[in-house]
């Protein structure tokens, strides 16, 4: 899966994470036809995912990469 994610031109931010999930994803569709296409792709039509939840933002309240030393 890691690299299916690394190729995927949509996903902007890819976590190997613990807990319930295993990945979590950040990626960037231009609209909900693209969402579906995206998501058949990567989930529905892979043998090795069980399960996905999607959160879909409704608005940018802050975004930063800046890390803190």
């Amino acid at each position: 899966m890691r690299d299916v994610f690394d190729q995927c031109d949509q996903i902007q931010h890819c976590y190997y994470v613990t807990g319930k999930a295993d990945f979590i994803l950040i990626f960037n569709v231009s609209d909900m036809s693209e969402y579906e296409k995206l998501t058949r792709l990567l989930f529905l039509e892979c043998k090795n995912v069980r399960r996905f939840t999607t959160f879909v933002s409704m608005e940018s309240i802050k975004a930063s990469d800046r890390v803190i030393v």
